[in-house]
């Protein structure tokens, strides 16, 4: 999960790509381990990038 924390924090990349990728890798570990463990740390790290997204009212994240 470091990688999502190297992520969030480059500056190099717009917020959007950020956001974009943080998604991805949060569901590329659930893959990988088959279970919904990060969810709670990728709804918290989209909410202090864009507090507006999307994301922030899907169920599948606001449950955790």
């Amino acid at each position: 999960m470091k990688e999502l924390i190297d992520v969030f924090r480059m500056e190099e990349l717009s917020k959007e790509t950020r956001i974009k990728l943080i998604i991805k890798l949060g569901q590329a570990f659930n893959d990988t381990y088959s279970m919904n463990i990060t969810e709670p740390v990728v709804y918290e790290l989209v909410k202090i990038l864009d507090p507006f997204n999307a994301i922030l009212k899907d169920e599948h994240y606001n449950k955790a």
